[in-house]
């Protein structure tokens, strides 16, 4: 595919990600980062990272149950959570590529946990975690767009985290 392509995929992916990672509001993470999955979905098929790509595709539908779950019933919760897990292994399993999906599906198995069960801080300190592990994804590909979205998405959830612990305490 064009290279152009996969760099306005990847501009578009990281412009919501950062967006959503800065916010205070998790309802706000939760929309903008399922739309930026999306994107970062067809990035990585772009440019043959299938496990990635199976993955990100994942996570769209696990934004959209995490934010429904919000507000329900600890089971609805436990199972929504547990059926993203075990689908996650799954895709992982059928798209192995060795150790490169290794880290992508723990990267995805954090987020998940963390969109059903995290929120505020918690939440935006595990999406640190879930962009270290992501970027082992990048390097592997040689993408320079997903090692700077990585990173700015590091930088995103850390000033979100702040942002989010100045306001718990002035609350």
């Amino acid at each position: 595919m064009t290279p152009t392509l996969v760099d306005i995929t990847g501009l578009a992916a990281l412009s919501l990600n950062i967006a959503g990672l800065v916010r205070t509001s998790d309802r706000s993470l939760r929309h903008s980062t399922g739309w930026a999955s999306a994107l970062w979905a067809a990035n990585n098929l772009l440019m043959g990272a299938q496990s990635a790509a199976a993955l990100s595709a994942l996570s769209v539908g696990r934004q959209v149950s995490a934010s429904n779950a919000q507000g329900r019933s600890a089971g609805t919760k436990l199972w929504s959570c547990l059926a993203f897990l075990l689908v996650t292994l799954v895709l992982g399993a059928l798209t192995w590529n060795g150790i490169t999906t290794v880290f992508s599906m723990a990267g995805s198995m954090l987020a998940t946990y963390a969109m059903f069960y995290m929120r505020g801080v918690a939440l935006r300190l595990a999406m640190i975690g879930v962009a270290s592990l992501w970027m082992y994804n990048a390097w592997a590909y040689d993408s320079w767009w997903q090692m700077l979205g990585n990173t700015l998405n590091g930088v995103a959830a850390a000033y979100g985290a702040w942002r989010a612990a100045k306001t718990q305490t002035t609350v």
